[in-house]
């Protein structure tokens, strides 16, 4: 009844994306709610920039909907609507901040305050990081370091996916991906809940992709999901990474030593990209919420990568990494993991930081 639900909620959301998204395009043309090119960003050409405002509305209409169906079935939805309940919450708190944001901007103080409000907001679910697995040879959690790490997570993860959203569909690629293995994931756990939370998000992210990709600017059928959007696919992943990684005695994982493997690869190339690029930061004394240009897709396109090469080859990385990861569970621990996908990828680095010196200094002799 699992895979029924979720294929149901998939399409319920893909029909309503499709409804919503071509009257947030003429709201966006009428309002000019326009991302506007600068030296820091990619595009040429002003583009509307709420494209993330019908994640939330579709994301809901599929939840409530299936709430309504759940009780054809089975005449109850208690254990439903608790289970989503503080989620949807936490939801609309980062919805209408960064709504706000999109529309007239906001500090990145109070970008950070409803960060953390919706994540303690989902902790106070009783949903915390409660166990590590064997990672550093540590298992149980105590909840007051359990929370304040879940937390650091869920901020960490919705400004990840918010960064990462530099170029046409790779965010909302990167996002599909991850929703698919969280929602299969959750589908073998039996638990259906997460698994159409999971499916009812790829039900709009397939919609806004075809706009965001293949959209053209000049018929302006071309938009971007803005920060509303990006932050907000970074909490509804971090929640269902951590819904994965909870210990609960009776739950059935694919492999119980390498839960956080399983969980946290999905995500794994937003999270190195950031860490990557905070160290950086530090590193050069910037500040660490000051923009460049040194993102990996910026340092693709650097090297001569076309936007839908950049795009192609990072999620063939993401795709690579997670099921390297995969294979690798039976042979290798957690730890180990871990520290092979950190060298490969700072060795990917370093290789297209060469690239990129050796083609400024062959321009410089031309």
């Amino acid at each position: 009844m699992g895979y029924l639900f979720s294929l149901l909620a998939f399409i319920i959301s893909l029909l309503i994306a499709i409804i919503i998204i071509p009257r947030i395009l003429i709201i966006a043309h009428k309002l000019y709610l326009y991302d506007l090119p600068d030296e820091r960003k990619i595009h040429s050409n002003p583009i509307p920039r709420i494209g993330g405002l019908s994640f939330f509305y579709c994301i809901l209409f599929t939840i409530f909907s299936m709430f309504i169906i759940f009780h054809l079935f089975y005449g109850a939805v208690e254990q439903y609507v608790y289970s989503n309940s503080y989620f949807l919450c936490a939801l609309l708190i980062l919805h209408l901040g960064r709504m706000k944001d999109d529309l007239i901007g906001m500090r990145y103080r109070y970008k950070f305050f409803l960060q953390i409000s919706a994540s303690l907001l989902i902790v106070s679910s009783g949903l915390y990081i409660n166990n590590f697995y064997g990672l550093f040879g540590i298992e149980a959690i105590n909840i007051w370091i359990g929370v304040p790490l879940t937390v650091l997570l869920i901020v960490f993860v919705i400004n990840a996916m918010n960064l990462i959203d530099g170029i046409d569909g790779l965010s909302s690629g990167i996002s599909i991906f991850a929703l698919g293995v969280y929602g299969i994931l959750f589908l073998l756990q039996d638990v259906w809940q997460n698994a159409i939370l999971a499916f009812s998000t790829v039900g709009v992210l397939c919609v806004f992709f075809c706009y965001n990709v293949f959209g053209s600017v000049e018929k302006k059928h071309k938009l971007f999901m803005g920060d509303t959007g990006s932050m907000m696919l970074g909490l509804i992943l971090s929640f269902l990474a951590i819904q994965y990684m909870y210990y609960s005695p009776g739950s059935i994982k694919l492999n119980n030593n390498n839960t956080l493997v399983v969980a946290i690869s999905p995500i794994i190339i937003p999270i190195l990209d950031v860490l990557r690029v905070i160290l950086s930061r530090i590193k050069n004394h910037k500040h660490l919420f000051t923009a460049d240009r040194c993102h990996i897709h910026h340092k693709l396109i650097k090297i001569g990568y076309s936007e839908i090469k950049t795009l192609i080859v990072l999620l063939g990385t993401t795709n690579g990494f997670y099921f390297f990861n995969f294979l690798m569970i039976p042979f290798l621990n957690t730890l180990t993991i871990f520290i092979i996908d950190i060298v490969i990828w700072t060795s990917g680095n370093m290789y297209l930081s060469y690239l990129i010196r050796k083609k400024n200094v062959e321009a410089a002799i031309c």
